[in-house]
């Protein structure tokens, strides 16, 4: 977790202007028997004015249990005005930790200092790009379509970097330098979506059939920030069932997960079954289940809500080397209702209600994904599935947040 460290002196006088003045104690709580570390606590903008008073963003301080101020962002989620503070804490299993947030002055990063990016790229046919310091994203836009064809599933860009690269491999791979597709030290995206979900996108999956969305329409980015950056996505109108329904994709992506978080409505849609699917794969290409590369074997567990997958990334026809394996998983934390293998993809299958945003997660991690001093972050499909289970139990039973 990332903290900026004063002198005692400072620190000091930091508690003391902090005790004569309002401050707001936040107690986060672990109700399960495992460590976490780095998760990102949210406190309602309103929550803190109520004890605060009138506020800005930059007059607002996170300290840790120790006293020292904590990087801090505040969200706006599209708004003029500000909606939540957000921060990251370590707690101990079973365990609590207790912050407090007091007039002072923020602790933010510099823009050039972000561990995390999202932006439409108008000069690589209008993709939607997004990353942090482990893990890169892209999403498809219509100007890809005429020469593509539609795909509105999720890109894995792979990485072996703390640093961001997204602006640098578009870069150097539109100037004919260097192609994102080969690993040049840092990563590359080694991941083929095709007209299939990707990386764990959601359609509607009505009649036992998906149906699947073109590229995106428009997009805006909502947060963006030292801990999160979001943004939203929506697509043209679909024929859902004789139902003209429009989809909207919010994700956001912190600074030291794996994870997207995914919230999805489908306006006009009503009450139906949908899918969030992670494509399968054989010899770099989408695959039916029957023809998908027997070496790899999804993991389906409906009953923990999550499921798993892992393949070879791809190589060029003029590179030899191994780039490694790919891992994916879909997490869905407020219940599975099945899971299965289907078609091109292996299937998550939830209950959305009309009007209502449906929430999950999706994302990927890398054999050959560095986690600090050369060890590799997931050395085995093994250290994959591990991560996600302890996500979902983490996602399952949140941080427990009180406030006085």
């Amino acid at each position: 977790m990332k903290r900026v460290f004063f002198s005692t002196l400072m620190a000091a006088a930091l508690a003391g202007s902090c005790q004569s003045q309002p401050t707001l104690t936040v107690n986060i709580a672990n109700p399960l028997d495992a460590d976490r570390a780095d998760e990102t606590v949210e406190v309602s903008w309103s929550v803190v004015q109520e004890r605060l008073g009138a506020v800005t963003p930059q007059e607002v301080a996170v300290l840790s249990p120790q006293g020292d101020r904590l990087l801090s962002q505040v969200l706006y989620r599209g708004q003029t005005e500000p909606q939540a503070v957000i921060f990251q804490v370590s707690v101990p299993a079973k365990g609590s930790a207790t912050c407090a947030i007091a007039r002072g002055e923020a602790v933010d990063a510099p823009a050039s200092g972000y561990k995390v990016a999202a932006r439409l790229v108008p000069e690589r046919k209008d993709d939607f790009a997004w990353e942090n310091n482990r893990i890169a994203y892209r999403m498809y836009g219509m100007a890809l379509m005429p020469i593509d064809g539609p795909s509105n599933g999720i890109d894995v860009w792979c990485k072996r970097t703390e640093a961001l690269v997204m602006d640098r491999w578009y870069a150097a791979e539109l100037a004919g330098k260097a192609s994102y597709h080969r690993d040049n030290g840092e990563g590359m995206d080694g991941y083929k979506v095709g007209r299939t979900l990707g990386c764990g996108a959601m359609a509607p999956y009505v009649g036992g059939q998906l149906v699947l969305g073109n590229n995106f329409v428009r997009s805006k980015v909502l947060d963006l920030g030292a801990i999160r950056a979001s943004f939203e996505l929506i697509y043209a109108p679909l024929d859902v069932a004789g139902t003209s329904v429009v989809e909207v994709r919010r994700i956001s992506l912190d600074v030291n997960s794996q994870l997207n978080c995914i919230s999805e409505m489908f306006v006009n849609g009503g009450d139906m079954e949908v899918a969030a699917g992670i494509v399968l794969k054989n010899n770099k290409a989408p695959a039916d289940v029957a023809n998908a590369d027997p070496a790899y074997k999804p993991l389906l567990a409906p009953d923990k809500g999550y499921v798993t997958y892992a393949e070879q990334a791809d190589v060029l026809k003029s590179d030899t080397t191994n780039n490694g394996v790919i891992y994916t998983a879909v997490i869905f934390p407020h219940g599975m209702s099945n899971a299965k293998l289907e078609g091109k993809h292996l299937l998550a299958v939830g209950s959305y209600r009309a009007n209502e945003a449906f929430t999950y997660y999706s994302g990927a991690g890398w054999s050959k994904a560095t986690a600090g001093e050369g060890a590799l972050r997931f050395p085995t499909e093994k250290a994959w599935q591990d991560y996600v289970a302890a996500e979902a139990l983490k996602l399952q039973n949140p941080l427990e947040v009180s406030f006085k």
